[in-house]
């Protein structure tokens, strides 16, 4: 369930309207006050070369109680995201709050727990930099989540979240497979291979299964993809003609 804070005197905050200025302040804090923390979603892609837009600042935390108490006390007021921002967290699972600068309402920081991110663990180094989790840490905990979690509008964001991940260059390295625990190893080559709708009931269903035969060690790396033994593939040819027909439509409107 969600703590994020529903108070009358709180601020409601566009996600899209970001102080770039000091939008980590947070951080600054929690070095000073040794809270370890990692970065996540955008800013952690954003590190590792993808090209997302930064919206508000998410960071994972041990305790998102402790964390809280650090900034309320240093001024920090309790804050919710637009209705219009996306589905980032379970509401079965995740717990999170809301916080505001004291003096610039549009940085924003959201925390929430670690410990629902498998092998996620938060440094409290002195240095920035070891904040950022090492890629195969980062894709593991959002490609757990997105086949664990039975909200389907937060698996669409975390489907979002990994084609941006994707975009990174050492996600495209042959290697990156040898880099994944063993159980989302074949995960990594279905998305890559892009012969199956990833996000489709029947494709998690599918690599569920495979993900159980792997952790029993009963399962044999397909390199080539499995779309033959299961999931929801992708008809590319039915794709083509929908987007030469789309097109059509285009050149037709635009020439009328």
């Amino acid at each position: 369930m969600s703590t994020a804070p529903v108070n009358p005197s709180s601020s409601i905050v566009d996600a899209t309207m970001v102080d770039y200025s000091n939008r980590r302040a947070a951080c600054q804090a929690f070095r000073t006050h040794h809270i370890p923390y990692t970065y996540w979603y955008e800013d952690a892609l954003r590190y590792h070369g993808s090209s997302t837009i930064l919206f508000s600042l998410y960071l994972l935390v041990n305790s998102v109680p402790e964390a809280q108490r650090c900034l309320r006390s240093l001024g920090w007021m309790p804050g919710e995201l637009s209705a219009y921002a996306p589905q980032y967290f379970d509401p079965a699972v995740d717990e999170h709050v809301v916080l505001v600068h004291p003096e610039n309402p549009k940085t924003i920081v959201v925390l929430m727990f670690s410990s629902v991110w498998p092998g996620i663990v938060p440094s409290a180094d002195d240095r920035d930099e070891a904040h950022y989790p090492p890629l195969p840490q980062l894709h593991n905990a959002l490609a757990q989540r997105f086949l664990d979690t039975e909200c389907d509008a937060f698996r669409r964001y975390l489907n979002l979240q990994l084609g941006y991940l994707y975009e990174c260059p050492a996600a495209a390295s042959p290697d990156f497979v040898d880099a994944l625990p063993p159980d989302i190893q074949q995960f990594h080559l279905d998305w890559r291979s892009e012969t199956h709708r990833m996000h489709a009931k029947k494709t998690i269903e599918h690599e569920r299964e495979i993900r159980a035969q792997a952790r029993q060690g009963q399962w044999k790396l397909m390199h080539e993809g499995t779309a033959a033994l299961g999931g929801l593939k992708i008809d590319w040819e039915y794709e083509a003609k929908l987007l030469a027909k789309m097109q059509g439509n285009e050149t037709q409107r635009t020439s009328t």
